[in-house]
């Protein structure tokens, strides 16, 4: 298993069990190797300190990501994830259209995103055994890599007008962009480049023709992107993140 988040009948799903390969590649890049460094350096037999530190790394990792109050913390949070991307609809500046009374809205991936990874990371640092995990950067890794398999879980369900996925009472995603830049991360930030595109749910039916009218109105949006300055890029996200 090498998803550490699965997506089904709806709903994100973590069981504390987490496979050992996106560690593996952290720990080859800057970040991951300066935390075997500190790790080895705590430790006897210099010639075997950083494979026993990389050894340690995981086995302290593993304890904690299984855990029952942190796999219940975090799936709480994971099953937030929708309202929070549904409340993300109502900000101010976002790209929309109305399709028969029904607004359409794009949600960058990076507001949904880093809204979910501030409040997963908050909650965590008040679970001892994951708190007990004596590295920040260690602890980054974890949160981050858990935003990455859930969001990867959620573009694989491809979310459309014919199969939407429900986010609460009030709207669903309709539809996911993975490769529209918003934004030049920072250093060893995720890009989480792309967007969401949900729609409002009313009295009205959502019927054959209006899930036809929705995905034209998806691929007018679509069109129109390109053209929006990087300035032009920023000034949303920064709007919309008033309501994040």
């Amino acid at each position: 298993m090498n998803a550490w988040v699965r997506f089904r009948d709806g709903r994100a799903r973590y069981t504390g069990r987490i496979s050992r390969a996106p560690l593996g590649s952290w720990l080859a890049s800057p970040g991951g190797r300066a935390t075997v460094d500190e790790a080895a350096s705590r430790l006897r037999f210099g010639f075997l300190a950083r494979s026993r530190a990389a050894r340690g790394l995981w086995r302290r990792l593993a304890a904690a990501a299984r855990d029952p109050g942190v796999i219940a913390t975090i799936q709480s949070e994971l099953d937030a994830y929708p309202g929070r991307l549904q409340e993300l609809a109502y900000a101010d500046g976002l790209p929309r259209v109305s399709v028969d009374l029904h607004r359409i809205v794009l949600v960058p991936r990076v507001l949904i995103n880093g809204a979910a990874y501030g409040a997963i990371a908050r909650r965590l640092r008040s679970e001892p055994a994951f708190a007990s995990l004596d590295s920040d950067a260690l602890r980054g890794f974890f949160v981050a890599t858990l935003i990455q398999h859930l969001d990867e879980a959620i573009a694989a369900a491809t979310p459309s007008p014919k199969h939407p996925i429900a986010l609460g009472k009030e709207w669903t995603s309709v539809g996911l962009d993975g490769g529209f830049v918003w934004r030049l991360p920072l250093l060893d930030e995720p890009p989480w480049d792309g967007h969401h595109y949900v729609m409002e749910l009313t009295r009205d039916p959502v019927t054959r023709a209006v899930r036809k009218a929705v995905v034209d109105a998806v691929a007018r949006i679509d069109a129109s992107l390109p053209s929006l300055s990087r300035l032009a890029r920023t000034e949303i996200l920064r709007r919309a993140l008033r309501r994040a």
